[in-house]
């Protein structure tokens, strides 16, 4: 195994499922000697650009500021970003398959249940890129790497 994908080490969001993930998939990379480890992220910018347009729409939302400015990783860090627009329908249809989630009373409930009855390309528009953190490189590269299986230099 070249390459073991996980979250970033707050779990994105904070999730408590995600920051286990975390740290089970740091440890098992060690312990299997994976050379290389990409942890799912957000940029900061784009989390309180989402933050604004959901304001925008008036799309009930209960957030902590502080959490939206610290949560995330810094646009500065990322070392890769996908394009994942192609996938937009199977990404939408993955995120409406957590049912609790969105037919719950959770904070994000009411953000989830419109953006999994979007059209794919506009979710695809919002959604279409995932951003990684390679965990053991020295520093971000100037120019983002675009294939998770290219290290960055």
């Amino acid at each position: 195994m070249n390459v073991l994908l996980g979250y970033d080490a707050r779990g994105g969001y904070g999730h408590g499922d995600h920051v286990r993930v975390h740290e089970v998939g740091r440890r098992a990379a060690e312990l299997a000697g994976v050379p290389r480890v990409l942890e799912a992220t957000i940029p900061r910018d784009v989390v309180a650009r989402l933050v604004k347009l959901v304001r925008v729409l008036r799309i009930p939302l209960r957030f902590d500021a502080d959490a939206v400015r610290t949560a995330y990783t810094s646009r500065a860090a990322i070392t890769h970003t996908v394009d994942v627009r192609r996938f937009a329908a199977r990404k939408r249809a993955a995120l409406a398959a957590h049912r609790s989630q969105v037919s719950g009373t959770g904070r994000i409930a009411p953000v989830l249940r419109v953006l999994v009855r979007i059209p794919a390309p506009v979710f695809g528009w919002l959604f279409g890129r995932e951003w990684f953190v390679e965990a053991y490189a020295a520093a971000a590269p100037s120019d983002v790497v675009a294939d998770v299986f290219r290290p960055v230099s």
